[in-house]
């Protein structure tokens, strides 16, 4: 296929796709589409949110279940173009699927992420819908890896975690999702519940921020070829860690515009290590492995997301629920129980920014554990 082309990020960086020294520019065009699409979906939901609009001769109310029509409209749209429009870049067989190795699978990551999903609404001590869900997740994920290891075609060859130049490089993107999870998921609310900003005013604050990802997106592919994945990851992490250390120190009266210059940078820092942490990864695997190191690479990614989102709202909930004053003093003093339960929650998103900053020290630290590899010398 032309080199000009993406195609699917199964195999964007392979090389039967482009050469060593053309990966970090693939990589830099890949990041700038994930870029933008954090900057328009907010905005646009929050536009959505915002009042009634009518698109086309179809009414969007400023319902929450509205955002989700244009995000229908266009997975139809893609649904019915990728048989068109989408290529085979790596010779294909056919395999025997494993149900069993299916079934443990889906039901493991199923139980798994319910149990955390819960985690907000119910608590870490709900028995029955978290403790258990998490608890027979975790188990039947323990069979499915057994029997990977098992089976001579293992439905996902788990082994690509032998090679630490494959395992280190995802478990630092892994922390680099959750330190940018950490933020972004609970950020809005913050501007929302705390700052008194509207759906689309909060939108708008976070646009920037996306906007420098996609900008910088371009500018790490060109770095990666230059200086090689660990000095840029060096950067990238340093980067993220200096704009997460402002947030906790977040108030009830910090500027706006503080908000959205600190987030850019972190959203800078992510853009950094997001994909040269993930084509390294990628790098360091044959090409027969592509397909098991990315589906591992991408639902680890997937799953830390959700665990961290859980994590960071039910600490916020827990906090916010502990520090919250008794329901007498909302009648006998309205404006001090008002500045309490603010203070309350600003305790709580501090806590939660705190966390994410610890992910990205960690991240920072794994980096030291990485080999460096100059890909445009190759």
């Amino acid at each position: 296929p032309p080199r000009s082309t993406l195609f699917p990020y199964t195999t964007l960086f392979r090389s039967n796709m482009f050469k060593p020294a053309e990966r970090g520019a693939a990589m830099g065009m890949m990041g700038l589409v994930v870029g933008m699409s954090p900057a328009i979906g907010p905005t646009l939901s929050g536009w959505i949110l915002d009042k009634d609009h009518t698109i086309l001769g179809l009414t969007l109310s400023n319902d929450w279940r509205s955002i989700f029509v244009i995000p229908f409209i266009i997975i139809v749209i893609a649904t019915v173009l990728a048989p068109f429009l989408l290529k085979n870049v790596m010779e294909t067989q056919k395999l025997k699927l494993d149900y069993s190795s299916l079934i443990f699978s889906v039901a493991g990551f199923g139980l798994f992420l319910w149990g955390f999903t819960n985690v907000a609404s119910q608590g870490w001590g709900d028995f029955g819908q978290v403790i258990v869900p998490i608890t027979a997740g975790v188990m039947l994920l323990a069979v499915f890896a057994w029997r990977q290891l098992k089976l001579p075609v293992p439905f996902l060859d788990i082994r690509v975690f032998a090679k630490k130049e494959f395992t280190i490089p995802t478990v630092a993107l892994l922390l680099a999702t959750m330190a940018m999870y950490g933020v972004e998921m609970m950020l809005p609310t913050y501007l929302q519940n705390v700052r008194g900003l509207s759906a689309l005013d909060s939108g708008i604050t976070l646009m920037w921020g996306a906007l420098f990802m996609g900008f910088m997106s371009p500018v790490a592919g060109i770095l990666y070829n230059k200086v090689g994945v660990k000095l840029l990851c060096f950067f990238g992490f340093g980067v993220l860690t200096l704009g997460t250390v402002p947030y906790i120190f977040l108030n009830t009266t910090t500027p706006t515009v503080v908000i959205s210059v600190l987030y850019a940078l972190r959203m800078a820092g992510i853009a950094l290590v997001m994909m040269p942490l993930t084509t390294a990864a990628m790098g360091a695997l044959p090409d027969e492995k592509g397909a098991d190191g990315t589906a591992a690479n991408n639902t680890l990614r997937q799953v830390s997301s959700s665990v961290v989102v859980a994590l960071v709202t039910s600490i916020v909930q827990n906090v916010i629920n502990n520090n919250t004053p008794s329901s007498s003093l909302k009648t006998s003093d309205p404006l001090q129980y008002a500045g309490k339960v603010l203070n309350a929650s600003m305790d709580g998103f501090q806590i939660a920014f705190l966390i994410s900053l610890i992910f990205a020290v960690i991240g920072f630290v794994f980096v030291f554990f990485m080999k460096d590899d100059k890909k445009g010398e190759k």
